[in-house]
């Protein structure tokens, strides 16, 4: 059960990383582009709760998987 362990922490640090990121960028009102597509600040808010959400979920599974 370790390598699954590892495995689900790895993903928790990943989606926190993830989270940071959109976080931030909600934070300094950092402009996105795809394209000529502005890509609204609302995403990243709703991006940051996802990831946050899914990192909290591996954390919480690797304590279980222990």
């Amino acid at each position: 059960m370790k390598g699954k362990d590892m495995a689900l922490r790895v993903a928790g640090v990943i989606f926190s990383l993830v989270a940071i990121i959109h976080f931030l960028r909600v934070l300094r009102r950092v402009p996105l582009a795809i394209g000529d597509i502005q890509v609204p600040q609302y995403l990243s808010i709703i991006g940051f709760a996802l990831a946050l959400l899914l990192a909290i979920w591996m954390f919480t599974a690797s304590k279980k998987a222990r």
